[in-house]
């Protein structure tokens, strides 16, 4: 316990005394005298009795270093008169959370200095067990609450991820009592680095330093402020502060240190915990801070955009998509891939359209991995593959349908169960249902994932690595996943077909990928001369516009198969080929 700086009421002013006093009515710190004990070794600093309003009855602790007044003193006040004007309703909100019942922990506010100025508290309190209408209560210094651990020891401010467990707990403080008074703002200085070589690293330092004093001053508690790396920030702080006045102070500040402008682009939203669970808004929390940190493309304006001005509105979106995913609001478009070798369609890539517009569904596909959604969108989609495939035109014995597999539901041990169950009850689909691991969502545990792979290959079902070569994963991915094919990204397809710049990193994955004994795919493909290009470079398969645009099978013909045939395509032994079914020159 922090040591005692004033006595409790009417107390001597020492650590004996003050506790046994006891006043008629209650008053006083009552019995047990083990909740005081317990408060005072677990959060203690200043340790208080009031009534349900905030009227404090008694007060023990360190009074002065908290809120610059003597604990005798704070009998004649309540809990609101100590905080600053733009943190009451937070604390007023936290005295009718515990008037309930509820046990509230670490309120973050500011108390307001009766010298000037303010510093940072943490309140915490529950009911009093043995007197109705009392509550027993606790401020202590928020800087204790986080570990020295999880901050930058020269600049004071939290990591990613300690930033993220930090506006956790907030979330959760505000979904159980309506409170939306918290804001997070969003900071990328991206003149930074270049101002540091035009004025030199010491005065950069010296305005990195009061940039980032600056920044904690103006967050909740004064340590909710966090680097998230290449120039990008982070704060959680009142309504009392907005980014427009932020982005002001970082211009007046680099101004006036380095004598030279700085443009700061901000982006804020409220951290609103009304209607939406604790769980949700974190994810939409986490769905927003990737978006931030990962997206170097995108301006924070778009990144604003996509992130929606607050939680619930993201929320609203994920509850959007669940539901969409849930209802099967979705359709199946086939893409085939054909043998560069022999014309055949080898099989269709099965690909995923919201609505009946039959637009990509990129940007929906990321904001489900984003949010934790993904997993449920895989299943949903391979359990309707696997339904087209038993019946009507899907059911031709001949034909094969890939399914895509974000990298996030290989990840989840969860979602990787339901996964197996379902494929193990497809044991008729075997070697004609494969699947495809998409790049877009990294694989944190590739030996893991790789055990589920195998299962699924064990099980019959073909797997390949999509977009090989667009992320730098991707050798290390064909080191740690053991797979059948893997499909080279379309860019290099691209490049090489127009200016054969990629040529030489093309040979270097067919090279590698036929030592391992790995099928190739390439995708983009557009035109007969980047197909023959594919083939002397011994590509064994393809995709693209030149093969087919992803289509919805029309209704079967009177010959039963006619539903595949295209202008570019026709049934010929049994088997779909691209063109008259004969191979291709020289091949």
């Amino acid at each position: 316990m922090t040591k005692v700086d004033d006595g409790g009421v009417g107390g001597r002013g020492d650590d004996e005394s003050a506790p046994r006093r006891k006043g008629k009515g209650g008053a006083g710190l009552g019995q047990p005298q083990e909740a005081y004990v317990a408060f005072a070794f677990a959060a203690a600093d200043l340790l208080m009795e009031a009534d349900h309003a905030g009227r404090i009855i008694f007060a023990i602790g360190a009074s002065m270093s908290l809120v610059g007044r003597p604990a005798r003193l704070l009998a004649t006040m309540t809990l609101p008169d100590l905080i600053r004007p733009e943190d009451q309703s937070r604390a007023r909100n936290a005295l009718k959370r515990m008037a309930k019942g509820d046990r509230v922990r670490h309120v973050l506010l500011h108390v307001h200095l009766p010298a000037g100025g303010s510093t940072p508290v943490a309140l915490s309190g529950y009911p009093h067990p043995d007197h109705q209408g009392r509550l027993l209560l606790v401020l202590t210094h928020s800087g204790t609450l986080m570990s020295p651990t999880v901050r930058n020891p020269e600049t004071g401010l939290l990591g990613r991820e300690g930033f993220e467990a930090l506006a956790g707990d907030l979330i959760k403080e505000s979904a159980k009592d309506g409170d939306e008074s918290y804001r997070m703002t969003l900071l990328d200085l991206p003149e930074l680095a270049e101002l540091r070589s035009k004025v030199g690293a010491e005065a950069t330092a010296d305005f990195i330093a009061r940039f980032t004093d600056y920044l904690k001053q103006c967050s909740v508690g004064g340590g909710a402020a966090a680097d998230l790396g290449n120039s990008k920030y982070g704060l959680i702080h009142g309504p009392e502060v907005s980014a427009a006045e932020i982005e002001t102070a970082i211009s007046g500040l680099a101004q006036s240190v380095m004598g030279s402008s700085l443009s700061a682009d901000s982006t804020s939203l409220a951290i609103d915990g009304g209607g939406i669970s604790a769980q949700e808004a974190t994810s939409a929390l986490i769905y927003t801070l990737n978006r931030f940190t990962t997206d170097s493309d995108a301006t924070i304006h778009e990144l604003s955009a996509m992130a929606r001005p607050t939680l619930s509105q993201t929320v609203a979106k994920m509850r959007e998509v669940k539901q969409t995913i849930g209802r099967g609001e979705f359709q199946l478009y086939f893409q085939p891939i054909v043998d560069l070798w022999s014309n055949a369609v080898h099989h269709f890539e099965c690909l995923v359209r919201f609505g009946d517009s039959g637009n990509s569904p990129y940007s929906t596909v990321v904001f489900a991995e984003d949010t934790g959604l993904v997993g449920e969108l895989d299943l949903a989609i391979c359990a309707r593959a696997i339904a087209f495939m038993r019946e009507g035109v899907g059911a031709e014995p001949s034909l094969r349908f890939a399914v895509n597999l974000s990298g996030r539901s290989l990840s989840s041990p969860s979602m990787a169960a339901r996964l197996l169950q379902m494929i193990h009850g497809a044991s008729d689909l075997r070697g004609r249902l494969l699947f495809e691991l998409t790049e877009s969502s990294a694989i944190s545990d590739l030996v893991a994932a790789n055990a589920v792979i195998q299962e699924i290959r064990g099980r019959g079902h073909p797997v390949g690595i999509d977009d090989f070569g667009a992320g730098a994963a991707a050798f290390h991915y064909l080191r740690g996943l053991k797979v059948d094919h893997v499909k080279i990204d379309g860019s290099y397809v691209r490049d090489a077909a127009a200016k054969g710049d990629s040529l030489p990193f093309l040979r270097a994955i067919t090279q590698l990928c036929r030592e391992l004994r790995v099928a190739t795919i390439a995708e983009h493909i557009e035109d007969e001369a980047t197909a023959n290009l594919l083939r002397v470079y011994n590509v064994r398969y393809g995709q693209g516009y030149y093969f087919g645009k992803p289509m919805k099978p029309p209704a079967p013909g009177p010959a039963g198969k006619a539903p595949w045939t295209t202008p570019v395509t026709q049934w010929r032994n049994g088997l779909l080929f691209f063109g008259n079914g004969a191979p291709p020159s020289g091949g």
